[in-house]
């Protein structure tokens, strides 16, 4: 059973990206001899029919069920205008309400993506807003659908979007769980800590005072099975006032859940994006077990014995049975103590990291502030090393280290700034050799660029919970690792 069909009109120009959005997801544009009007259509595998006319109208008729169908109307929606989208059935899908307690004048919301995907990171992401944006927030993400597929294109422009109205007071946070840590521990401890991180992200981002009181603010958090730590440190937000609310479906409840769902989302993108681009066997399909593409990628690159690159979470079963080696038995998430001294542990679990006084544990019952690392991130043997993208949130880089030494950091399978955010000033000179590698590095999604409300990065890093990457024999306040000679 079909939908009733959709007309619409469409211009010169949105006719030509039209054409780039079905050819790039690999349907032919038909054209039909007897039919001199007809300009093209397509008709998917489900059966749903994209007519364009010479006149420049469009009809759309999408067949129930058709997962491309829904997609393809959605993004043609995006192209052409008003009237356009569909998500489900063929209709609107429901904007968010904004429910809230008395007095509350900020929300927030966090959720994740990626942790049922094979290829790819998983990633949570953050918003924040002011009531007086809301209706900007609601009209950009309130109608976006996020359970339902979409092109990474139509993703990343929604990511560009968002980030635009940072001017207008919208904080935004997300942060990539690195698969060697995914693999390595239980899923949901892993979100537990990254989930506390990004809410000290957010209050860092919004120019809060880092240890003031948070009455006039509420935080939505979708409930993938929250643990005893996330548990431990909502108590600690409320003590500070924060209305902390963590309920299943939380998307599609509150605003703030659904532009971090977005956001989310759009990072994956453009990590999946910059992946097909920089992978010369691909293509790489979804990155799900079950797509096609992504399955034959897997066996080609077995066939190879080159062995797995970073992206692929070697935990799931689809890649021990093709290793065919035991199913991967999850360690427990060390505890905070083990990894950060008591006053950051207090501070962490508070949305708040001094990095003035942080210390990390470097090895037996000794704490630092400094670390040397190599390029690599290979020098500094402690535990706390491989968690650090989760325990600071951001780095901010010596502008002594030298372009070639930027080139290794940022390479996505050795570099040690790979996955990190990078924490830049607003005034960033963006013709700079230095500047553009990062710009570079962002687009590919090896690593995320971060403009700071300060103009100064520094600030940030040394009074929220930021990481300096020093050159060898730079000076430093805070919390810092130092590029070994090596």
């Amino acid at each position: 059973m079909s939908n009733r069909p959709i007309s619409r009109e469409v211009t010169p120009s949105q006719r030509r990206a039209l054409r780039e959005l079905l050819e790039s997801r690999g349907h032919a544009l038909r054209k039909n001899a007897k039919n001199k009007y007809l300009e093209f259509e397509v008709r998917t595998d489900a059966k749903s029919i994209f007519t364009l006319y010479t006149s420049g109208k469009l009809v759309s008729t999408v067949r129930e069920g058709d997962s491309e169908g829904l997609i393809l109307e959605d993004e043609i929606g995006r192209l052409v205008g008003k009237g356009g989208l569909s998500t489900s059935g063929g209709k609107t899908a429901p904007k968010v309400g904004v429910k809230t307690s008395p007095g509350i004048s900020n929300f927030a919301g966090i959720d994740e993506t990626g942790t049922g995907e094979l290829l790819g990171s998983a990633i949570l992401a953050g918003a924040l807003f002011p009531r007086a944006i809301q209706d900007q927030v609601q009209a950009l993400v309130g109608h976006v659908e996020t359970k339902t597929k979409r092109a990474a294109s139509g993703w990343e422009r929604l990511g560009h979007e968002m980030a635009n109205l940072r001017v207008d007071g919208l904080a935004l946070s997300a942060l990539l769980l690195p698969n060697r840590l995914f693999d390595r521990y239980s899923k949901n401890a892993l979100l537990d800590f990254a989930y506390v991180r990004v809410v000290g992200d957010l209050i860092a981002a919004s120019g809060r005072n880092p240890t003031g009181a948070l009455d006039d603010m509420e935080l939505a958090i979708d409930d993938y099975g929250t643990g005893s730590f996330l548990n431990e440190a909502a108590d600690a937000w409320r003590r500070r006032g924060l209305t902390v609310r963590i309920e299943t479906k939380a998307d599609d409840n509150y605003l703030a859940a659904r532009a971090a769902s977005v956001l989310a989302r759009a990072t994956r993108a453009r990590e999946m994006s910059g992946l097909q681009a920089d992978e010369t066997d691909g293509p790489l399909g979804t990155g799900n077990a079950g797509h096609r593409d992504t399955l034959a990628w897997l066996r080609r690159r077995a066939r190879s014995n080159a062995g797995w690159p970073s992206f692929v979470k070697t935990s799931f079963r689809t890649v021990t049975e093709i290793d065919r080696v035991a199913a991967v038995t999850k360690e427990s998430v060390p505890p905070i103590s083990d990894l950060l001294d008591p006053d950051s542990v207090r501070d962490f679990l508070a949305g708040c990291l001094n990095v003035k006084t942080a210390q990390v544990r470097t090895g037996g019952a000794r704490f630092s502030s400094r670390l040397e690392v190599d390029a690599s991130g290979s020098a500094s043997l402690c535990r706390s090393l491989e968690f650090l993208p989760l325990l600071c949130g951001g780095i901010v880089l010596d502008e002594a280290i030298s372009l070639d030494s930027l080139d290794e950091l940022l390479d996505r399978e050795t570099g040690f700034l790979s996955g990190w955010r990078i924490l830049v000033g607003q005034d960033s000179d963006t013709d700079d050799p230095f500047f553009l590698s990062l710009a570079r590095a962002h687009a590919r999604g090896v690593v995320q660029v971060v403009p700071t409300e300060q103009a100064d990065p520094l600030q940030r890093a040394v009074e929220r919970a930021g990481l300096q990457l020093m050159a060898p024999g730079g000076d430093s306040e805070g919390l810092h690792a130092v590029l070994s000679q090596t």
